[in-house]
């Protein structure tokens, strides 16, 4: 019978606050990382784009190889378990990029990412869809909603952390930011363990349902089911360009703008435009999905809008419009992780919820990895602003491919 956990205690355990909170801090904090590791990247260590783009590929193998045996164990195991390993491992991540000057030490660190990744990766949502339904209290759109909020909450925890990174930063170096924010990722991590629960759960072997079998019925669930299967191909798509643009676009952005001796600053400020335009989109995403729109008339939008993002970034040389086009892609792409989670979360059963969001998340890191290595040889033998205009074309064709996934409401009759 479910007790008292932690500080919570059955009467005030509410999962909807504790995803939203929990989980938003954890999205706060990676946002805070990737600020100082950019500048350590590109302007400390001074990384060529093909550096750049291996450190991803790097990234996305070990998510591409782990992805699908993490979202079993999730299923099979433990939600709660598997999300804070992978909040552990990456926060060791976190630390292991800065510990040395040496590309090759510190290029491991980004596989340890991914395999914290992937044990992070679907284990949330979920576990709080379980939780809530079993509870009574939440429908698939509810849920859909709450991944909104959940994103909202961790953006606006992303402007604080932006800010104290920048602070921290100047006054010291990007590395010392990084470990203040690898220590306070563990701590979440800690946490998180004793705030978590699982009452309306049941781990695949308690039903003498294993790891292969779970595996299995995940695969024939994606197989069958047509809309699961027209995500995989938007999320393959679209990632073809992501990778490319999100470890090239701020280098782009530096580069241009010769930021020089200030680019933590230029960085901060651009980083921090874009979670403000992020706070504005979700909240956009939010009141779409109150008024019915569903999630691949949502993503199809977005998808469009990112498009069109990316395109103004590579038309021109200007700094401030530059940064305008950076707001656009990244603030539309950045609500679409919601919506696509929401897409396949209302697709899939229960009992191989996370390991349907798995296969998800290595789609994604497949499209990554292919369309990284080749699109990063392609900015290294000519420029980053060709390579940005082909993933503005990737993503006007995602946007295309999910419009097949709006599901057509039957004309209203009048009665006679």
């Amino acid at each position: 019978m479910p007790g008292r956990v932690g500080s919570l205690s059955a009467r005030t355990y509410d999962p909807a606050r504790l995803f939203v909170r929990g989980f938003g801090l954890a999205e706060g904090l990676e946002w805070g990382f990737w600020l100082a590791a950019s500048v350590w990247w590109i302007v400390e260590l001074d990384l060529s784009p093909i550096e750049l783009v291996a450190m991803g590929a790097v990234l996305e193998v070990s998510v591409l190889l782990g992805e699908t045996p993490t979202g079993v164990v999730a299923d099979v195991i433990s939600r709660r378990r598997s999300f804070v390993i992978g909040q552990a491992v990456m926060s060791i991540a976190f630390i292991w990029a800065i510990v040395s000057m040496n590309y090759w030490v510190i290029l491991p660190a980004q596989a340890l990412f991914g395999i914290g990744w992937t044990f992070r990766s679907g284990a949330d949502t979920a576990w709080v869809t379980d939780e809530l339904k079993g509870m009574g209290r939440a429908t698939d759109a509810n849920i859909e909603r709450l991944l909104i909020r959940k994103h909202q909450f961790g953006i606006a925890v992303a402007t604080v952390a932006l800010f104290a990174v920048m602070v921290i930063g100047t006054l010291t170096s990007v590395r010392v930011a990084i470990v203040v924010i690898g220590v306070l990722s563990l701590l979440l991590a800690f946490w998180m363990a004793t705030a978590m629960r699982e009452d309306h759960f049941t781990p695949g072997r308690e039903e003498e349902r294993g790891f292969v079998e779970t595996l299995r019925e995940g695969f024939s669930v994606v197989r069958t089911r047509p809309r699961l299967r027209l995500l995989v191909v938007v999320l393959f798509v679209l990632d073809m360009g992501s990778e490319a643009f999100d470890r090239l676009g701020h280098k782009f952005f530096l580069d241009e703008g010769g930021w020089g001796d200030d680019s933590l600053i230029g960085l901060w400020a651009l980083f921090t435009v874009l979670s403000i335009a992020g706070l504005a989109v979700n909240g956009f995403a939010g009141r779409a999905l109150d008024r019915g729109f569903g999630v691949a008339r949502l993503a199809t939008i977005l998808l469009a809008v990112a498009s069109a993002g990316a395109f103004l970034t590579a038309s021109t040389s200007i700094v401030v419009v530059i940064g305008l086009g950076l707001m656009f892609q990244d603030a539309t792409r950045e609500s679409l992780w919601p919506v696509m989670e929401g897409w396949a979360n209302r697709d899939a059963p229960s009992e191989v919820r996370a390991t349907v969001h798995s296969l998800m998340g290595q789609t994604t890191a497949l499209g990554e990895l292919t369309g990284g290595l080749a699109l990063g040889a392609l900015a290294q033998a000519t420029s980053i602003r060709l390579v940005l205009v082909i993933a503005a074309c990737l993503w006007a064709l995602s946007a295309l491919l999910a419009t097949r996934g709006i599901e057509r409401r039957p004309p209203v009759t009048e009665r006679a």
